[in-house]
C-alpha cells in the first residue's frame, strides 16, 4: 500500500500520545459503578484475527490493521457482561475506512469520538487510528446506559479531539449524502494502481452520483498512477494537468481532473442530472 514517509512519520509523532498497546488502552478504560473490568486481555495480531473474527479479517487486513485488543466489563452479582473490542490500525485513514465500510448511513449517530452510532445494545465509535465496538447480549435499559457511558469517557480519555479525516472537508456539502463518505485504501474501482481514495455520494432528484478523491501526496506520483491508468484502458495520448476524461471499459467513462498531487472525478452511472464541471470546480476551490 502507498505510504508517503514524511506523513508517515507525522502521524507517528501525533500518535505517541495517544494509546496504543493493551496495557495502555486498559488504563483509559472508565470505572463504571456496579460493573467490573477482567484483568485478562485477548489480543490478536494480523496473523491470527480471523481467530476472532474469521471471515471479516481480509477487510480489516486491507486497511493496514495492527492489533486488536478484547476487554470484558462484567456486572457485579450478575452475568451479564459488556465487551469492548479495539482495533488498531497504522493511521487514522485506515480506521476510518474499515469503520466506514461497516457503518449504516441511517442510524443512530452520536457525538462520541470523531463520530460514533449505537443500536440497543451495539456501539460503534472511531477516535484517531482505534476503531472501537463496545457490545452486550443484554439490551436491558441499564446495560445499555452502561454502555454508552463507557463510551463516551473511554473517547474522551483516548482524544477529547478525536475528528474525521481531514480529507473529507473537501468534498462540498451541496446534496452530499450525510454519511456517505468512505476510504478506500486498494483497488479503487477494481483497478490495484488506484489507492487511498476518498468518495462520498450526492443524490440529485433521487438519483446518485459519486465523487471521488485521491491525495498522491506529490505531482509525480500523481502522475504516475494517470500513467498506469492511461496504459491500462489503452488510451491516447498521455494525461496532462487540468480536465480529463477517461474511457474505462469497466466503470464507465470517468470525468476527472488532475491539479499537483490531487486528482478527483465523478462517477455517474446512475445518471443524475448534474453540471459536471461546476461538480469538479466545487472540489477544485476547497483544494485551494
Amino acid at each position: 500500500m502507498k505510504r508517503n514517509i514524511i506523513a508517515g512519520i507525522a502521524i507517528i509523532l501525533a500518535q505517541c500520545a495517544i494509546a496504543q498497546t493493551p496495557a495502555e488502552l486498559k488504563a483509559k478504560l472508565p470505572a463504571v459503578k456496579g460493573w467490573t473490568v477482567e484483568n485478562a486481555v485477548e489480543t490478536f495480531d494480523p496473523n491470527t484475527l480471523f481467530e476472532r473474527i474469521n471471515g471479516a479479517a481480509p477487510g480489516y487486513l486491507m486497511y493496514d490493521f495492527q492489533e486488536l485488543s478484547v476487554f470484558v466489563y462484567h456486572k457485579d452479582k450478575s452475568e451479564d457482561y459488556i465487551t469492548i473490542q479495539i482495533y488498531r490500525h497504522a493511521t487514522p485513514n485506515d480506521a476510518f475506512g474499515i469503520y466506514a465500510s461497516e457503518r449504516p448511513e441511517e442510524t443512530n449517530f452520536l457525538d462520541i469520538g470523531a463520530e460514533g452510532y449505537q443500536e440497543e445494545s451495539i456501539l460503534n465509535f472511531l477516535a484517531d487510528n482505534l476503531y472501537v465496538k463496545i457490545e452486550s447480549p443484554s439490551s436491558d435499559v441499564a446495560t445499555v446506559q452502561a454502555i454508552t457511558d463507557i463510551a463516551r469517557d473511554f473517547a474522551k480519555k483516548i482524544n477529547a479531539k478525536a475528528a474525521l479525516p481531514s480529507s473529507l472537508s473537501s468534498f462540498p456539502a451541496a446534496n452530499k449524502v450525510a454519511h456517505s463518505e468512505q476510504f478506500i485504501a486498494m483497488g479503487f474501482l477494481g483497478h490495484e494502481f488506484l489507492q487511498d481514495a476518498f468518495t462520498a455520494y450526492y443524490s440529485v432528484d433521487g438519483k446518485r452520483y459519486q465523487v471521488f478523491l485521491i491525495n498522491a501526496e506529490t505531482t509525480a506520483a500523481a502522475k504516475t498512477l494517470l500513467d498506469k491508468y492511461y496504459a491500462f484502458t489503452k488510451q491516447e495520448g498521455a494525461p496532462a494537468e487540468g480536465r480529463l476524461t477517461v474511457k474505462d471499459r469497466y466503470n464507465g467513462d470517468l470525468e476527472c481532473r488532475w491539479e499537483n498531487q490531487y486528482v478527483w472525478g465523478i462517477l455517474n452511472d446512475g445518471g443524475a442530472a448534474i453540471n459536471i464541471d461546476e461538480v469538479l470546480d466545487a472540489v477544485g476551490k476547497i483544494l485551494k
